[in-house]
């Protein structure tokens, strides 16, 4: 596989914060991995199977660019290059390495040595999202550079209103002009000057 589209992110969207990006994967995965769990022994490949197209898919699963963890945090995968929500193509290419965090399971190897193996896989793309050089590809880990994709706050993607721009108050100058001065408490009348 190449690098799909691996220059810098498209300009105005800001990588999303890595702490929700965390706890969205960390709920992305916790749904992937309930079919390991809650599948009775006798189907176990039935639950390893759905428990590979929760990983796979899970990034359009719940609308357009998102999933169960990325719509309660707020969050969206973007495609770079062609600003648009990310599909069931580029999601299946961005978490095609978290299926392999399956094979333990396929191999028919106990539930805990899967668990590890996808931990070790997590921190490996934390690892790489966290590097110097991806932080200027907007802090993306593997799964999105070889799918062309980018994490970003859900309020400011496509089709969403941008919030205006905050402007900090003006300060004042602090010895203002007798004119200013007179122009800021205009209900005043001025007083006449009294020579002797």
């Amino acid at each position: 596989m190449t690098l799909d589209n691996a220059g810098p992110p498209s300009p105005g969207y800001p990588p999303a914060d890595f702490r929700r990006r965390a706890v969205a994967r960390s709920l992305d995965l916790a749904v992937a991995l309930a079919p390991l769990l809650l599948v009775p022994r006798g189907h176990l490949r039935a639950g390893q199977i759905l428990s590979a197209a929760l990983l796979l898919c899970g990034d359009s699963l719940f609308g357009p660019g998102r999933s169960l963890g990325k719509r309660l945090t707020g969050l969206r995968v973007l495609v770079l290059g062609r600003p648009r929500p990310c599909g069931n193509r580029q999601s299946m290419v961005r978490n095609a390495i978290f299926v392999t965090g399956l094979l333990p399971a396929a191999a028919g190897a106990p539930l805990p040595l899967t668990f590890a193996a996808l931990a070790c896989l997590v921190l490996l793309e934390a690892g790489v999202a966290l590097r110097p050089l991806t932080r200027d590809l907007g802090q993306r880990r593997l799964g999105d550079l070889l799918a062309g994709t980018q994490v970003i706050d859900a309020s400011i993607a496509i089709g969403l209103p941008r919030a205006p721009p905050v402007e900090p108050p003006r300060a004042t100058a602090p010895l203002a002009s007798r004119a200013a001065r007179k122009s800021v408490q205009p209900d005043k009348e001025p007083q006449a000057c009294a020579w002797p």
